[in-house]
């Protein structure tokens, strides 16, 4: 009996070793952030993108009347980055993950946190 668990507990150090390799060494995945959830984003009219982009921000618990201007910026590491214009609240940053959640932030804070500057296409003078 006592052998038995001697044995279990050795092939688990074994199985936990990853076969003695370098443990130093990390698997790296790719993924980009052409999912069917920014697919589907991009497909939409500014109309219906401001209001699905709107519906994320106060999902998040920050508020937001109605945007005014939004849009598809950059992927940003494994993440798609939009953001969008709030009439009362001001720029936000969405980044939306491949399985579809999302992370909503302040484009005041994107320095202090390290994140891509928010941009937004002005429109063409008339």
């Amino acid at each position: 009996m006592m052998r038995g668990l001697v044995l279990g507990a050795a092939l688990l150090a074994l199985v936990a070793c990853d076969g003695g390799g370098d443990t130093t060494a990390t698997r790296n995945i790719a993924v980009t952030g052409a999912t069917p959830y920014v697919e589907q984003l991009k497909a939409l009219g500014e109309a219906n993108r401001g209001l699905a982009l709107r519906r994320a921000i106060q999902d998040s618990g920050e508020r937001c009347k109605r945007v005014d201007a939004s849009g598809y910026q950059q992927d940003y590491q494994n993440l798609s980055m939009w953001t969008a214009r709030c009439s009362d609240t001001g720029d936000w940053a969405l980044f939306i993950a491949p399985n579809g959640d999302v992370q909503v932030r302040d484009c005041d804070d994107a320095a202090s946190l390290e994140l891509p500057a928010c941009r937004f296409d002005e429109p063409a003078a008339s």
